[in-house]
């Protein structure tokens, strides 16, 4: 009898989820997002090379938010928190090689009780299931390896053409049930590769566009591989309308993080709090384009996204978490957004059974233009004005550090937030990590390991 009862309350909850869902009227939901894409260096952001005219086009028919950066500059903890709405040190993937926390749920898990078919297609090894944990909450998770790096040897990283090829398929099989999809996409992380078909002349850009120190042999092959991108996204694009899909789905379009390429003597990503690494797109094409080909200026994180879109489906928004729904007016109001980078992207080969290094090794937040980054060795601070000063060229805190205190202090409680935090968590941080000595390899191939 009590098994009766128990399959008729689950069928009774199954009935009620269908009609509450058809009642909300809940959207198709697809995030695109490509690794290590720097804002700046698509054209609806102003860059004066054509590297993006399909992005350019989402961007038209959705809502361009100008000033939106990631949390923590690495593809595992950025992914992480876009689908957390948590920061690094309270989901767990402080580096790449170190999966959220087992207790943490996931965008797709507040989905699925509206009966939302879900399935990610990724393609770089940091965001693999067994070092991400990403995957727990999508019905599928996909990983596409098929990208030879190192003279051919090694494939960590899938081709855009064939992660599209794979993402169009399943969207073929799935179209007329609730859809959310995720396709990340990685060309423009390094080693650069260039394509004849995408070649540009980056001595048309006006050299004060770039500061000094600007590697531009490696900025022509990343330009090449952005437009490369955009292309295949067009592919994914066209499959969408023709499926009848556009019109009324929520397409997002994002990236995990920026790139250096010589700013402040560093280059790639990882370990630097600065804009040129921080500073990434986001773009919300709502369904029926409404607000379509507008800009939003306020200062915004991928911290954001996971509210910003149970927001637009009208579904509510867990309290733990930490973002804001960006069509709020709370939005307005926000204090800061931090910033937080560790010490080191994974593993080193002496340490083989993954000891943690879990505190970070920068700290940043930013209020209106105004940006701090504290260095935890040697307890450094800089300020800038990045309103006038994007590339963060002229240290402020050198000249007037007074002017600087009550950002100091609201920083300086920020980090007494997060190491508290760290001590309390220490019982999962201790753990070892699921890398593997083929994990290691194809991680030294994306300049992970050093």
């Amino acid at each position: 009898m009590r098994r009766v009862n128990k399959i008729f309350v689950i069928l009774f909850v199954i009935f009620c989820n269908n009609i509450f869902a058809d009642k909300i009227n809940l959207k198709n939901v697809i995030i695109i997002s490509v690794d290590t894409l720097r804002a700046d260096h698509l054209s609806c952001y102003g860059y004066p090379i054509k590297t993006s005219p399909v992005i350019d086009a989402l961007s038209r028919d959705g809502v361009r938010f100008s000033k939106c950066f990631t949390i923590t500059p690495l593809t595992s903890p950025g992914f992480a928190t876009m689908f957390t709405s948590l920061p690094p040190y309270m989901h767990g993937s402080k580096r790449n090689g170190l999966p959220i926390f087992k207790h943490i749920r996931t965008l797709p898990y507040f989905l699925k009780k509206y009966n939302y078919c879900s399935s990610a297609f990724i393609s770089n090894w940091p965001l693999r299931k067994n070092l991400s944990g990403l995957h727990r909450d999508f019905d599928s998770y996909y990983e596409v390896f098929n990208k030879k790096r190192w003279f051919g040897l090694l494939n960590s990283e899938g081709k855009a053409s064939e992660v599209i090829k794979r993402a169009i398929k399943w969207l073929e099989d799935h179209h007329k049930k609730k859809i959310f999809l995720w396709v990340h996409l990685s060309e423009p992380h390094a080693p650069y590769v260039f394509h004849k078909k995408f070649n540009f002349d980056v001595k048309k850009i006006n050299l004060s566009y770039y500061p000094p120190k600007t590697r531009f042999s490696k900025i022509k092959k990343y330009d090449s591989e952005i437009a490369f991108t955009d292309f295949y996204i067009g592919k994914l694009i066209e499959k969408i309308k023709e499926l009848g899909l556009y019109h009324d789905s929520l397409i997002v379009f994002n990236s995990d993080h920026g790139e250096s390429f010589g700013e402040h003597n560093y280059f790639k990503h990882g370990r630097k709090l600065y804009n040129s690494c921080m500073h990434v797109p986001l773009i919300i094409k709502l369904p029926d384009n409404y607000l379509k080909n507008s800009t939003r200026d306020e200062n915004v994180s991928i911290l954001d996204l996971s509210p910003t879109i149970l927001s637009i489906l009208k579904l509510q928004i867990p309290e733990h978490m930490e973002g804001l729904a960006l069509f709020d007016k709370k939005v307005k109001l926000r204090k800061a957004i931090y910033f937080e980078a560790y010490r080191g992207a994974v593993i080193t080969e002496k340490s083989e059974k993954f000891h943690l290094k879990v505190y970070p090794k920068k700290f940043g937040v930013l209020q209106g233009s105004t940006k701090l980054i504290y260095t935890c060795r040697g307890k450094k601070i800089e300020a800038y004005r990045i309103r006038n000063d994007w590339f963060e060229l002229r240290d402020l805190y050198k000249e007037n550090p007074r002017e600087y205190n009550n950002l100091k202090i609201l920083l300086m409680d920020h980090i007494k937030k997060v190491e508290k935090h760290i001590q309390l968590s220490k019982k999962y941080l201790k753990k070892r990590s699921n890398i593997s000595k083929e994990d290691i390899e194809k991680l030294k191939t994306l300049g992970y390991i050093h």
